[in-house]
């Protein structure tokens, strides 16, 4: 007899086959991919439709520049495929909230980008040793925009005088120059800008390699000829960062510009007077006297200079201590602006300007010298991603300043916008002071000098507007309109602004 076969029925503390969980599990995954994919898609739906919606931008406060404009449609631009690129390139370009979308994208590169060395150096582009440049040569990039200095080397626009960052060095090796730090703890090279850290900050600067200045110099001589003898012509340029800042086993990189500076004087004619003033800004060099995250010198370096320049013209001159100072903070530059570089955007600056403590009255006028507005105020916005704008409104603009003071002295400065931040420590200094800008100015400067009774003249612009194409406006001003009648069609009565309460 057969023994009767007996099925197992599975007990509640029993696992279940292992089949049937394997199963379970290839459902479990599958539900779980379809809500990942349904939460992508919308994700990707509501994004695009942001872009859609929300406001595009139309200009980049951190490049300095206005973004691509949508295309004029054309049918020979449509079948060309012109069009549609642009289309594209507007699109992307104009993305809503674009300097955010930047400044997250170079703090991603920073966080999970490859380590660098200590002593690693990137060069982008050629970039020659001073010593291995042949007297005389030395390419010179085409003109973009020599009449701004406020979008990068991406843009259209070169910093003042950067077309001619590349022409002929001096002869002689540039000598160290003073610095409170010449070992770099991290360097990078981009574009012709240097990124390093000492002292635990990161730095951007321009490589300025030199030139003859003979453009410059003539210009000047021409000027003095064409002026009354009794005219004082000063002739005082901007050191760069780069002097004063650089890593000592890089100085064969960037020319000493007090060096050029004396050679590009030497070639003045008598009656012209020289004022190199590296050494009296070398002497604080350990003092935040230039921007780490911009191009330009902080008001202090300013202070420094103008200091040199009154006690050379005999003037009086107020010290520092009887200046408001205000302080725009976390500022970032051109120098991120022009270099992306995720270690400058990791280390923002205070930019710290000085009110003058007597009182004064500012005007300002077209290039022109039309009326333009009476604002009685050397200041304007405070843009942390642009902080060096609070001065004078904008470059193009001639500027007046009446003070109280009765010297019978009157300053015309010559300037690029180097000079910008110098101007309101001349406020104690002269009677008027008149700016403007030796890129944009329309009037003829010997009738400016002539007819507004000017007894001083001051030219103060970088570095590479001494030696670049920048210095061809000084002789274009000198010829302009000859002959010309220049009227101030805004005279005031005095200075109405007072000075700021202290704190």
């Amino acid at each position: 007899m057969e023994t009767p076969e007996i099925k197992h029925i599975r007990g509640p503390s029993e696992p279940r086959p292992r089949r049937r969980r394997l199963d379970r599990r290839a459902v479990l995954a599958s539900r779980l991919s379809l809500i990942c994919l349904a939460a992508l898609i919308l994700a990707f739906a509501l994004a695009t439709a942001l872009l859609l919606i929300l406001p595009r931008s139309t200009r980049s406060m951190i490049e300095k520049r206005d973004l691509a404009t949508f295309p004029k449609f054309t049918l020979k631009s449509y079948f060309s495929g012109d069009f549609t690129a642009d289309v594209a390139t507007w699109y992307d370009d104009t993305v809503p909230n674009h300097d955010g979308f930047k400044n997250l994208g170079n703090s991603f590169k920073r966080l999970f980008g490859l380590p660098k060395s200590e002593d690693s150096v990137q060069f982008v582009g050629k970039i020659d040793k001073i010593k291995d440049r042949a007297p005389g040569g030395g390419p010179t990039p085409a003109p973009v925009n020599s009449k701004s200095d406020s979008s990068g080397p991406a843009g259209t626009i070169l910093p003042a005088g950067a077309a001619g960052r590349f022409m002929t060095a001096a002869s002689a090796a540039p000598t160290a120059g003073p610095s409170p730090n010449n070992d770099a703890e991290g360097k990078d090279i981009i574009e012709n800008i240097m990124i390093i850290k000492q002292d635990g900050r990161w730095r951007g600067m321009e490589m300025f390699a030199g030139g003859s200045g003979e453009t410059y110099a003539s210009a000047l001589n021409d000027l003095r000829g064409k002026v009354d003898p009794a005219v004082n012509i000063w002739s005082m340029p901007a050191p760069l960062p780069c002097q004063f800042y650089t890593p000592d086993e890089y100085k064969e990189y960037v020319a000493d510009q007090s060096e050029c500076f004396d050679g590009v004087h030497s070639k003045l004619t008598s009656g012209i007077t020289p004022l190199n003033v590296c050494g009296a800004l070398a002497a604080h060099a350990d003092e935040p006297i230039y921007c780490r995250t911009d191009h330009h010198w902080q008001p202090l370096g300013a202070y420094y200079a103008a200091e040199a320049f009154a006690k050379a013209a005999g003037v009086p001159f107020a010290d520092i201590s009887s200046y408001t100072p205000k302080n725009i903070e976390n500022s970032m530059g051109t120098m991120y602006a022009w270099s992306k570089s995720a270690d400058l955007l990791s280390d923002p600056e205070d930019f710290t300007y000085y009110l003058p403590g007597a009182p004064y009255s500012a005007v300002y006028y077209n290039p022109d010298f039309s009326f333009a507005w009476d604002d009685d105020d050397l200041f304007g916005a405070e843009i942390p991603e642009d902080p060096y704008v609070v001065y004078l409104g904008s470059d193009q603009y001639i500027v007046k300043v009446t003070t109280g003071l009765q010297s019978g002295r009157r300053l015309l400065i010559m300037k690029d916008s180097y000079g910008n931040a110098t101007v309101p420590f001349y406020t104690g200094s002269f009677d008027e002071i008149y700016v403007a800008d030796i890129r944009y100015m329309e009037r003829n400067l010997v009738s400016m000098i002539r007819d507004l009774d000017v007894t001083d003249v001051l030219f103060t612009v970088s570095a590479f507007s001494v030696v670049g194409e920048n210095a061809n406006h000084i002789q274009t001003l000198i010829d302009q309109n000859a002959g010309e009648t220049v009227t101030d069609p805004y005279p005031q009565p005095g200075p109405t602004t007072a000075p700021p309460e202290a704190g």
